[in-house]
């Protein structure tokens, strides 16, 4: 399939438009910010802020982990304060199940890596806020990945602001097959920090997923800011090399006219963006296209 036929979904089942279902509105408080959610062999948990996470943390006896921080002791809460709307990092997004399982489709994962060097010996994503790392764990633990992992390395990055990563870290640990997750041994999972519009953040990540095959964000518009939103697109500018892609996923019940102006900015950094109806996302998943949207962003060849 190529990108312009991209929008039309040619190869996607059908699914009717209507169903909300599977949608966090249809979830009670507790099940929306306390309880662990469970979808698609994925369990990640959650909390109402980052409070209650460092409270849960100390309570288990986990306020220490090897290779990362103590708990409550980071020396960065001035770049945590730099989160537009603070706090949302820790409870499941509806757009990061819904762009999980579109990109692990096995026709839409092919496209996307498509233009991959054969030489190369590892295929890899890197999630931008990626929160509680459900979009990215549904791609890990997907059988397209798994097939891929069978003939060369696969390396799954999640990043978030500081004051977010040893969150996801934790639920990229527990989804591990090792520690009773589905998460493949052969597949590799990376938590960094990363804020928007930092180049030196990307240059401290590990060179091998700097530049990673296909770059990921689920529900990333959702502020007034339009500095952030440039930055979060100055950012995938960094991150993507020409010919390959990042796909976002954004429910536009938040600020549909913030996903405008990313598409703006993204046509201004040489981005060709393709807007893929949500209705033809998965058949698992039934969205409206009022409700969501899929853009497929790819980076223009010098």
């Amino acid at each position: 399939m190529s990108r312009e036929e991209a929008s039309s979904a040619a190869d996607a089942s059908s699914s009717p438009a209507s169903s909300s279902s599977w949608r966090r509105s249809t979830l009670s408080f507790r099940e929306k910010f306390i309880d662990a959610h469970e979808t698609h062999g994925v369990r990640v948990r959650q909390y109402a802020s980052r409070s209650a996470f460092d409270k849960a943390m100390e309570r288990d006896g986990c306020g220490k982990r090897a290779g990362s921080r103590a708990i409550g002791t980071r020396g960065d809460d001035d770049q945590t304060r730099r989160d537009p709307v603070p706090e949302t990092g820790f409870t499941v997004w509806d757009a990061s199940a819904l762009l999980g399982k579109y990109v692990a489709r096995e026709d839409v994962w092919r496209r996307l890596i498509a233009n991959d060097d054969a030489s190369m010996t590892m295929t890899t994503t890197l999630e931008l806020g990626a929160g509680t790392g459900l979009c990215t764990l549904l791609v890990a633990t997907s059988e397209v990945v798994r097939g891929v992992a069978g003939s060369k390395s696969v390396a799954c990055a999640m990043t978030d602001l500081p004051g977010v990563v040893d969150f996801t870290r934790e639920n990229a640990r527990d989804n591990k097959a090792e520690n009773g997750g589905n998460v493949p041994k052969n597949v590799a999972l990376a938590v960094a920090a990363l804020t928007w519009g930092d180049a030196s953040d990307v240059e401290k990540l590990p060179e091998a997923i700097r530049h990673p095959n296909v770059v990921l964000g689920a529900d990333l518009m959702y502020t007034t800011n339009v500095e952030v939103i440039r930055a979060l697109a100055e950012t995938t500018r960094m991150l993507v090399l020409p010919g390959r892609v990042a796909v976002f996923a954004a429910c536009k019940e938040h600020r549909p006219e913030s996903i405008e102006i990313f598409v703006e900015f993204m046509s201004e950094f040489e981005f060709d963006v393709v807007r893929v109806p949500a209705s033809t996302a998965h058949p698992d998943l039934p969205a409206s296209d009022e409700e969501f949207e899929i853009l497929e962003c790819w980076r223009r060849q010098k």
